[in-house]
């Protein structure tokens, strides 16, 4: 009865959230999570990986059709449950409380807070000094060990947290005002490199195209295409804000999907042209980008690069904080989370409180400079609560066989279930990978693996 309980008065409390978010706002919402720097930071690793050019561009396209094969389960259980909370809300419905709460915990606080750290301070670590000439890692206050960058970062996150604060709508027309920026900005680098294009579509000897490449290489590489991609999903958070969300969540992400695996493509071919492969697969301490445009030579394509990084931080970091936001809110409405967080504040019915302890969280990572580890530790667990999520269509469509769906995900069963195929591989090869001492930290896996299990356990033995 607890239980039932509980449930019906999150869904009263989701019921009074305003509905402000139309397709464009989605798509913004969404297009902003994916777009940022990771597409600077990946290709060299993922090409150095990868091996061969062919292979480099394939981890792409697998990339692009794995988010859109997610997309389409993700569809689905948005439309049925048009709530905000996203993985929290699909995977208490389908596998219940405790599978639930281990997922919510890894997502908000290990994940989203992990995110949200490490992007703010990558742009006042690496991007800021670059654009400005300022040394952002001079300590302010004597004896205390916090950099001029972290507390810019800090001043940031609670800058983009207050216009969160005003409401969902405040926050995608921001969102939609300053994401256009970057966007354009990355087709300028595309058009500026291609009198390279002749010289790369010609490669001869398609054998050199697709060279043997190494399994766990191809493994490691994708996992880089896998968090270039990641926020694919974001608007499943906000649902319950999104206007006809049997439409606009589904289309949303099949628009961004289609839309940002072009752009990175396009961008990947870019980097290629201008620095070669073996030049991109050998980048040092260099994002490709800012390689690309040192080896061009132009002062404008260095300030657009540069330009282009710092504004795709900002619109993921505010779209992350818009979207992680519910997941605390969706927890705490059903006596998973602290209390004051699924409370509505405001004419816009925003969860402030959620908000504002995600800000100290996120805050107190980026102080303690731990955040780095957090996101290492979680990186796996992340790959294991998107299969989770992706799985819970498969249960609902056997729990709730009657169950009204405005939308149905494409291809089911073998589309989705293709996501989840490709995410148990990738985990058990990162595991043989680890277990062989071959990865780049041994025993990370088993870390995000360990919090998923305890959280389960905890949950599952304390919940009386």
């Amino acid at each position: 009865m607890k239980t039932r309980k509980n449930i019906g008065k999150q869904l009263e409390s989701v019921d009074k959230m305003s509905r402000v978010i139309g397709l464009v706002s989605a798509v913004a919402v969404v297009v902003g999570s994916m777009l940022g720097v990771g597409i600077f930071l990946f290709p060299s690793a993922i090409a150095a990986y990868s091996g061969s050019i062919g292979w480099f561009f394939l981890l792409w396209v697998v990339g692009i059709v794995y988010a859109l094969s997610g997309a389409v389960a993700c569809g689905e259980l948005g439309a049925l449950f048009p709530q905000a909370g996203g993985d929290y809300v699909f995977q208490r419905h389908a596998f219940g409380h405790s599978v639930a709460f281990a997922s919510g915990w890894v997502l908000f606080v290990a994940i989203f807070g992990g995110s949200i750290a490490a992007m703010s301070v990558a742009l006042f670590q690496y991007q800021f000094p670059l654009l400005t000439g300022a040394d952002t890692n001079v300590f302010l206050i004597k004896d205390v060990p916090v950099t001029l960058a972290q507390w810019l970062s800090v001043l940031l996150i609670v800058l983009l947290t207050f216009v969160n604060h005003l409401g969902a709508r405040v926050s995608t027309f921001f969102q939609i005002a300053i994401i256009i920026i970057p966007v354009l900005l990355m087709f300028f680098m595309v058009t500026e490199s291609w009198a390279g294009f002749s010289a790369f579509a010609t490669t001869p000897d398609v054998l050199v195209f697709f060279e043997k490449p190494s399994f766990y290489g191809l493994i490691s590489g994708f996992l880089f295409v896998n968090f270039a991609f990641s926020g694919w999903l974001n608007i499943i958070y906000v649902a319950g804000e999104v206007k006809r969300p049997e439409k606009n969540i589904p289309l949303s992400m099949f628009i961004s999907v289609f839309g940002i695996g072009m752009l990175y493509c396009l961008l990947c071919m870019a980097f290629v042209m201008v620095l070669g492969f073996d030049g991109l697969a050998g980048l040092v301490n260099v994002d490709a980008g800012t390689a690309m445009a040192a080896k061009s030579g132009s002062k404008t394509m260095h300030i657009m690069v540069l330009l282009s990084i710092s504004i795709a931080i900002i619109t993921s970091l505010n779209a992350t904080i818009l979207t992680s936001a519910r997941v605390a809110y969706a927890m705490a409405a059903d006596g998973a989370f602290w209390k004051s967080a699924g409370l509505l504040g405001g004419k816009n019915k925003t969860p402030r409180n959620a908000l504002w302890i995600q800000a100290f969280l996120a805050s107190v990572l980026v102080i303690t400079g731990s955040f780095s580890a957090i996101i290492e530790m979680a990186s796996i667990a992340m790959l294991l609560t998107g299969a989770l999520t992706i799985a819970s269509l498969f249960v609902l469509r056997i729990k709730k066989p009657n169950a009204r769906r405005a939308y149905r995900a494409f291809g089911y069963p073998w589309f989705p279930g293709l996501y989840v195929v490709i995410s148990v591989l990738v985990f058990l090869g990162v595991v043989s990978q680890s277990v062989r001492g071959e990865g780049t930290h041994k025993y990370y896996p088993f870390i995000g693996v360990l919090v998923l299990c305890f959280a389960f356990l905890g949950h599952h033995t304390f919940k009386k």
